[in-house]
């Protein structure tokens, strides 16, 4: 857990899969959640004896029956890793269908409390992320879900960005935060290609943060500049605020932007744990139609913070044993059109979830939401067994959408799967398969669930038309330094489904992982 979401207060052990009541309440007493603290003298001889170097090459086969040109992917990666303290990194990837020639490319070089005064120091692709993300944000921040107190932004700082994309959601260039007492300076500086048609340009993006911290509250201001073209300029600025002490977490941030017009955004919340295994989160945003930031990534309805007023609230309860109730509730209004909203709308969005753990070895939940959005009303719900037992590991889903439109009326769609894992105790394989079977006949009903993939990889796919779905993931530890792993997927259509269609739809992935 904490390796993907750095710990910054200890009521977050109740988010940790697997951990019991009692559990958490006991480690309480041992674990500190922080700062890390200062680190040892960095000796050359030290890094290249201790570091960790890892290798992988991984080729797709994707889409093979309706690809009318090359369908094979590649991605090249090599990572180095010295205690967290130094991580390097390059990626090549080559996209399917593309032209060999055309390789993309990236690295990253980042280092860690290297000297009393440096706190990190990124060069190549990074991300950053200060306050609530309303100047600089990581795209990969959380929304909405069934876990209702991690809804907020992640860690704050300067990180690596080990991926390759052409999007807005990373910088390339060069970056650096100074601890100075209670106050960390953090300066940035990014510089990327970029074309559309047959033009080209450089995309410069120059930023700051100055952040004061005491031992319950912290303050910072944050500033960026993009320059797109010579006659394009973006600007925007803000300031944050956190109060963690007790069982009290409030939070917020106001930020200007300016164009060609200026634009306002704010948001404001506060966590409160009125008892053990009791958790309510209230926030508030507002986010003005002329606030354009492309980097600004915040929690909003829509994918882009603009536009948008909100009040959201939400509960997590864990009071009776093996229970775990959490809810929230929603309400937005967006004064103009939105993607696939023609006017100014109010909207809706409710959900609640009830996770039962009745054993060791099984648990389940329920989730049922509803919202409405523009014209359209969606109601959804979903039910989930998980079943372990030594090497097995059994998961049955079952999901149902209905959709009420203005325009077209009342359509439904179901799916149901069933994941078998199992891992073998003589020899190092793992297996996991999947067998699914969906009846979606329209794409607002379709339904995204969470596929496993090679290693380093996943998909959210969504489930639509008639048909069934299968794919099967296998690992193999051929020794203690190397492992393959492969995935074989596909996806069968109903014959009266879509005539013009392919009736199948195959995918295969194959990863060769070395480590040392």
């Amino acid at each position: 857990y904490v390796d993907k979401h750095p710990m910054v207060d200890i009521a977050e052990l109740q988010l940790v899969p697997g951990l019991k009541d009692y559990e958490v309440r006991d480690l309480r007493y041992f674990l500190v959640a922080g700062p890390a603290n200062q680190q040892p003298t960095l000796y050359a001889k030290e890094v290249f004896r201790f570091a960790k170097h890892e290798l992988s090459l991984r080729t797709d086969a994707r889409n093979l029956e309706n690809y009318k040109s090359d369908p094979f992917y590649g991605n090249f990666r090599y990572r180095f890793n010295y205690k967290n303290r130094i991580k390097a990194g390059v990626t090549l990837q080559r996209g399917a269908g593309e032209d060999w020639k055309k390789i993309h490319y990236g690295g990253f070089v980042e280092l860690n409390n290297i000297s009393p005064h440096l706190k990190t120091l990124t060069l190549g692709n990074y991300q950053a992320q200060f306050g609530q993300g309303l100047v600089l944000g990581e795209e990969a921040h959380v929304g909405k879900s069934s876990y209702i107190l991690s809804s907020t932004n992640g860690p704050e700082g300067l990180h690596k960005y080990s991926s390759v994309s052409d999007d807005y959601d990373y910088l390339h260039g060069i970056g650096a935060t100074l601890q100075l007492g209670n106050v960390d300076v953090s300066a940035l500086y990014s510089i990327k290609k970029e074309q559309k048609k047959q033009h080209e340009w450089w995309h410069h993006i120059v930023g700051t943060n100055v952040t004061y911290r005491q031992r319950y509250w912290q303050i910072g201001l944050t500033a960026k500049s993009d320059i797109h073209k010579a006659d394009s300029t973006q600007t925007a600025f803000g300031a944050n605020f956190r109060y963690k002490r007790g069982k009290w977490d409030v939070f917020g941030e106001a930020a200007a932007s300016y164009d060609t017009i200026w634009g306002y955004g704010a948001i404001a919340g506060m966590r409160v744990y009125p008892a053990d295994g009791a958790g309510l989160q209230v926030m508030y945003h507002y986010y003005s139609p002329t606030y354009h930031n492309d980097h600004a990534q915040s929690f909003a309805e829509t994918s882009k913070v603009n536009d948008e007023n909100g009040l959201y609230i939400g509960t997590e309860i864990k009071l009776i044993p093996k229970w775990r109730l959490s809810n929230y509730f929603d309400l937005f209004y967006f004064s103009g059109p939105k993607y696939g909203i023609p006017q100014a709308s109010l909207g809706w969005d409710a959900m609640v979830q009830a996770d039962w753990e009745t054993t060791e070895q099984m648990n389940m939940y329920w989730k049922a939401r509803a919202k409405r959005k523009g014209d359209t009303d969606t109601y959804s719900a979903r039910y989930q067994l998980n079943w372990n037992q030594g090497g097995w590991h059994l998961r049955t889903q079952l999901d149902g959408t209905f959709v009420n439109k203005t325009e077209r009326g009342f359509s439904w769609g179901a799916s149901v799967l069933q994941d078998v894992h199992y891992s073998f105790q003589k020899v190092p394989i793992t297996l996991q398969l999947r067998l699914q079977a969906f009846d979606i006949r329209q794409w607002d009903n379709r339904i995204y669930i969470y596929e496993n993939d090679v290693l380093y990889a996943f998909s959210i796919p969504a489930s639509y038309g008639v048909g069934g779905r299968a794919y099967l993931n296998f690992r193999y530890q051929i020794c203690k330094q190397v492992a393959m792993y492969l995935r074989v997927s596909e996806t069968i259509y109903h014959p009266t489904w879509d005539k013009a269609a392919k009736p199948t739809k195959t995918d295969i992935h194959l990863l060769l992982r070395a480590s040392l």
